[in-house]
């Protein structure tokens, strides 16, 4: 149980900058199973900052600043760890004309025009994307805890979806390459197992807690397989494999893909 807990552990000090590690420093060997705990740790920052910006701020704020506050809060609790996995990941399928050449490119420390273009344009839709759902639900009962309740279930599912990735590829660079230093435990069948569980576990209590029933979650949550199934594709193809930066990507990309669909599906409705 002990070491299960420290592979936990290691997730949330891997995935988050808080000092968790004064608390327990956990050995080498956990960070390897991060991997397997990303969508605990993603659904705790989430529900932290959600907690921060949207419980403690949208009564006494207007949406568009607890929206960037939620965004800002998130890129300093997570050290922007997925947003420089997205820069890095349009720069190397941008720029490299090969494996060897993507790879390299994405290595690289230096950010490019691509990985500009892709944080400048995620960035602006998530704010208008989230500024128009959230005022969408303003008449709702519990406006507040709505909103918190969809942004910790978009962390939780889209790094769901983003452990296929992990999961049905291999890694496509050497432990001495990677940037962590070190390479993600395979997944085996009790990995899924316990996934499954805290994704649907989530969604039950997702739906449970939502106090009003939003006619959009089977779109909302299909939307990012989608996505999901394309970064696949361009990684078999172009690359044969995934590295951190994909991973950071494909969370990004499914989380925006929640953001969008949950906009338009609001906006053919009639209620953004």
């Amino acid at each position: 149980m002990k070491e299960k807990l420290s592979h936990v552990w290691a997730a949330l000090c891997l995935f988050t900058r808080l000092p968790l590690w004064r608390i327990w420093s956990v050995p080498a060997d956990s960070y390897r199973y991060a991997s397997h705990h990303w969508m605990v740790a993603g659904g705790f920052a989430a529900a932290l900052v959600g907690a921060v910006a949207f419980l403690g701020c949208y009564e006494v704020m207007p949406t568009p600043l607890c929206v960037l506050l939620a965004i800002v809060l998130n890129l300093f609790l997570t050290g922007a760890f997925h947003e420089d996995g997205l820069a890095d990941f349009f720069d190397g399928f941008g720029g490299g004309h090969d494996r060897a050449g993507i790879l390299r490119i994405m290595k690289d420390s230096h950010i490019g025009t691509f990985g500009v273009i892709a944080l400048i344009l995620y960035f602006i839709l998530t704010a208008y994307c989230m500024t128009q759902w959230i005022g969408a639900l303003h008449r709702i009962p519990h406006t507040a805890f709505c909103i918190w309740l969809i942004y910790v279930m978009q962390a939780v599912w889209s790094r769901f979806l983003a452990s296929f990735i992990l999961a049905l590829l291999p890694y496509a660079r050497s432990e001495e390459d990677a940037k962590i230093k070190t390479t993600y435990a395979s997944w085996r069948w009790y990995n899924w197992v316990y996934a499954l569980v805290v994704a649907l576990g989530s969604y039950m209590a997702f739906q449970l807690l939502l106090p009003y029933p939003l006619p959009v979650m089977e779109i909302w949550l299909v939307a990012p397989v989608i996505t999901m199934l394309v970064l696949y594709w361009k990684m078999l193809t172009r690359i044969k494999g995934y590295t951190g930066d994909c991973c950071g990507a494909t969370v990004l990309l499914c989380e925006l893909t929640m953001n969008v669909t949950l906009t338009c599906w609001f906006f053919l409705l009639g209620i953004v």
